[in-house]
């Protein structure tokens, strides 16, 4: 396929079926962006990550994406704001860490057990966003959207062994943190886990 094609040639080809069409954009794109990404969050595999997103994002907005009139500020404003959400997420994050360590202090035990319950439940989906971006739009895929490894593959144009290992990853990283916790604690994270 003709690189020198225009953004809106490219995407109308691709909404026409020309899967290719797409990989061009995104060799077009990918190197500019990661930079820009890399200059912001001097992290490779947080803004190859970021990456992934944005285009993952334009990918499910294929129907409408001939509405984009600049498609190479579309896809920059996708990433300052995905480095935005980030570091905004690890900011609250901190807060909700901080602020946990203080409470429970006097509270009668069936009244502590319903709230443990809820700030478990809280806790694990903090502990999903605070995921590496790939392993949790992989694991979202597999447990929010039951997708299959092949679906996700194809979603997010990575190999199934790839999806695979961020699974893998994203799991370790899930039960590491409720390791230290006591059994009881566990088995609710597994039955939460469970539900996703």
């Amino acid at each position: 396929m003709p690189v020198e094609l225009s953004d809106a040639e490219l995407i109308l080809l691709w909404q026409n079926g020309a899967d290719n069409a797409f990989e061009v954009l995104y060799k077009r794109y990918a190197v500019g962006l990661l930079s820009a990404a890399l200059s912001k969050t001097r992290s490779r595999e947080l803004s190859e990550e970021i990456i992934q997103e944005t285009f993952l994002t334009l990918f499910t907005r294929k129907k409408t994406a001939n509405q984009i009139i600049n498609l190479s500020a579309f896809l920059y404003t996708i990433v300052k704001h995905k480095i935005i959400d980030h570091y905004r997420r690890e900011k609250l994050l901190k807060r909700y860490e901080e602020h946990s360590s203080h409470i429970f202090t006097e509270t009668d035990n069936s009244t502590l057990q319903t709230i443990e319950s809820k700030e478990l439940e809280q806790q694990l989906i903090f502990q999903i966003e605070k995921l590496p971006l790939r392993c949790r739009s992989v694991f979202n895929l597999s447990r929010n959207h039951h997708l299959t490894n092949k679906e996700i593959a194809s979603e997010l144009h990575i190999s199934e062994n790839t999806v695979e290992q961020h699974m893998r990853k994203a799991l370790r990283l899930l039960r590491s943190y409720f390791f230290g916790h006591t059994e009881r604690i566990i088995i609710f994270c597994l039955f939460v886990l469970s539900l996703f």
